[in-house]
């Protein structure tokens, strides 16, 4: 497991970050993004079964991944251990370009991987999913590694496991972890894992050097617009206002808790009235259409998604030589690998072609 970055650690990391120059690292990140697939590429992945998936990835950076576990594995099974296996070697390279002071940045951005992983430990210990089962949908593509997740999947009790996340403090998820027994939901748990995360990297983005203004305003907007799509997922399923708002994440953001405020006393339909002015408003407009149509916000979270990468492209190409890059790129490939997944997924549960592309963030 990757050691825990302290508040001392940030502080002199940043610090070095401010006078430092990384060409090499960069350059070799925008190579990289270069490789990502296309969205010429999705429509034609579209059309192909499994076997025609596999052979096109083998085109890709996905080679090696196919190629080792294709003995062992076949159809989706194989092109989903695939995707995970990719993702967690591409964060691996990026971190053996890059100086100490990077990988410590790119740690900590990784981190959300680790909860992902966790929260799907935590669901299979809820329902009492098999470990082998488990493990197969872990992505390992964080800081802790396979070892680290399999200590966990061992613990016998999801108190056992909190406690063994030694970059979580306990204390604060004890509160959930007691609403738990009482509603036998995780939806508690796994919101405070989220807001620890977010807070952390908040964090450690205010003390980025200036030439990260566009990851901090990037970070920023995730953080509304999965508080926005939080409120209205909320609303659909008829949680009280006064519920909802233990699930968002406050940044501090002048205006934003006056704005949810609206959002949480607004029905569905009427939403859009207070997000005219974010650059995001077309998704939001789009997306709530969809949903006035079907009942579905699944067209919502994708059109928002795809703001984000869109946004994620501005880091890329707005400062070159600056950590931007770097969190620009593993967005945008924890996105290509989503997507990956989606249509695998899609094409498992005999679903139509239209329905996954709606899906997509591309």
């Amino acid at each position: 497991m990757l050691k825990t970055l302290h508040r001392d650690e940030r502080k002199e990391m940043t610090s070095t970050l401010a006078h430092s120059e990384y060409p090499y690292t960069y350059a070799r990140t925008t190579a990289m993004r270069g490789m990502l697939l296309k969205k010429a590429d999705y429509h034609k992945i579209l059309k192909m079964d499994f076997n025609e998936i596999a052979r096109f990835l083998e085109e890709t950076t996905y080679k090696k991944s196919i190629d080792t576990l294709s003995a062992s594995m076949k159809g989706a099974d194989l092109l989903e251990a695939a995707l995970n296996s990719n993702l967690a070697e591409s964060f691996a390279k990026l971190r053996a370009i890059s100086p100490e002071e990077l990988r410590l940045l790119i740690d900590e951005y990784l981190r959300r991987n680790d909860i992902e992983d966790i929260k799907t430990i935590l669901r299979g210990k809820l329902t009492k999913a098999g470990d082998k089962i488990i493990a197969a949908s872990l992505q390992a593509a964080g800081t802790m590694g396979k070892d680290a997740l399999t200590g966990l999947l061992k613990k016998e009790s999801i108190e056992q496991i909190l406690k063994g996340i030694d970059f979580i403090d306990f204390a604060r998820i004890k509160p959930a972890l007691e609403r738990l027994r009482e509603t036998n939901s995780l939806e508690e748990i796994e919101n405070e894992l989220d807001r620890s995360y977010y807070q952390g990297l908040l964090e450690l983005a205010a003390s980025l050097p200036s030439e990260g203004d566009l990851f901090r305003d990037f970070l920023l907007q995730e953080i509304e617009i999965m508080n926005i799509v939080t409120i209205i997922k909320l609303k659909h399923a008829g949680i009280d206002k006064s519920a909802i708002s233990n699930f968002l994440i406050f940044t501090g953001v002048s205006g934003n808790k006056n704005l949810f405020e609206k959002l949480m006393n607004s029905d569905i339909g009427s939403m859009t009235r207070y997000l005219e002015a974010r650059d995001y408003s077309e998704a939001i407009v789009q997306g709530l259409k969809s949903y006035e149509k079907n009942g579905s916000l699944i067209e919502l979270e994708a059109s928002l998604h795809t703001h984000l990468l869109r946004k994620s492209v501005l880091l890329l190409h707005q400062h070159p030589l600056s950590v931007d890059v770097i969190l620009g790129y593993m967005f945008a490939k924890e996105t290509e690998v989503r997507n990956l997944k989606i249509i695998v997924r899609g094409k498992q549960l005999g679903v139509g072609e239209e329905f996954i592309e709606k899906q997509l963030v591309i």
